[in-house]
């Protein structure tokens, strides 16, 4: 992968200085998460590579990540992020890991609670919203419609309280909700709704994720999605840091190149 190539010298310099690393790609096309691409109101996705580190080597990664003035699409992650049920470890497809020196397994989350579970899947609506009043014209398009997308699943969640595992966009198609049409289901999954309608289809979703007793009940584990709940617009900052905490288990800054 060209992501890959692009890193080839910061990965040395890791291997250099003793630190084992694996590589797992991210993001929908990653997951083959396959769609229409049909219209005019599609987006390009993008596919990040996680850099999954032991968590005694991260001042060792900082070191040599402070050395490398190249922008790489690398994320950095520790390895105690694999102990907590979060979206970027649930869509980690461990069997086609391009590197995979820690010799890393697919974690095991059955025995989650309910509230910690979906707290962590809530983390995606807080991060997309927590973005959306700050970010270029071009880009809200794209976040609209994760913030659509996510509350789909939050709310098919809510209808599937034993489900521990990655929720695919495919599986929402045939997700009966009373408050949402399939149809509308599907234009949202295809990336078919203008940006006009879209922007309203957001707002819904999240307002029906709001009045959601058992999503409001169980997103409270985790400061991101407490925050959201709380007033997503005013700790927008404050949000976007804690995912990383919570999500990556470093800290903005040291996880993005």
């Amino acid at each position: 992968m060209s992501e890959v190539m692009a890193a080839e010298g910061f990965l040395r310099s890791l291997t250099d200085s003793g630190v084992g690393f694996t590589l797992a790609p991210t993001g929908s096309t990653a997951r083959r998460e396959m769609r229409n691409n049909s219209g005019s109101c599609d987006y390009t996705s993008d596919t990040d590579i996680l850099c999954i580190i032991n968590a005694e080597d991260i001042d060792k990664t900082l070191t040599q990540k402070r050395k490398s003035f190249q922008k790489l699409s690398l994320i950095l992650m520790s390895t105690d992020a694999l102990s907590y049920p979060s979206n970027a470890v649930l869509s980690i497809d461990f069997d086609a890991l391009i590197e995979n020196q820690l010799k890393l397994s697919k974690p095991n989350f059955a025995s989650s609670s309910t509230a910690g579970f979906i707290s962590y899947q809530a983390q995606p609506l807080a991060y997309y919203s927590a973005q959306l009043n700050h970010s270029a014209p071009e880009a809200q398009r794209r976040l609209l419609s994760k913030i659509s997308i996510s509350c789909l699943k939050l709310l098919y969640l809510a209808d599937h309280v034993d489900r521990r595992s990655f929720v695919y966009e495919r599986e929402l198609l045939a997700y009966n909700n009373t408050r949402i049409s399939n149809r509308l289901i599907c234009k949202i999954l295809n990336r078919e709704t203008p940006d006009a309608e879209l922007t309203s289809i957001a707002e819904i979703l999240q307002h029906h994720v709001s009045e959601c007793q058992v999503l409001t009940q169980f997103t409270r584990n985790l400061t991101s999605t407490s925050l959201y709940f709380l007033d997503k617009q005013k700790y927008s900052q404050e949000i976007i840091e804690a995912v990383f905490l919570e999500n990556n288990r470093m800290s903005r800054a040291d996880a993005l190149f």
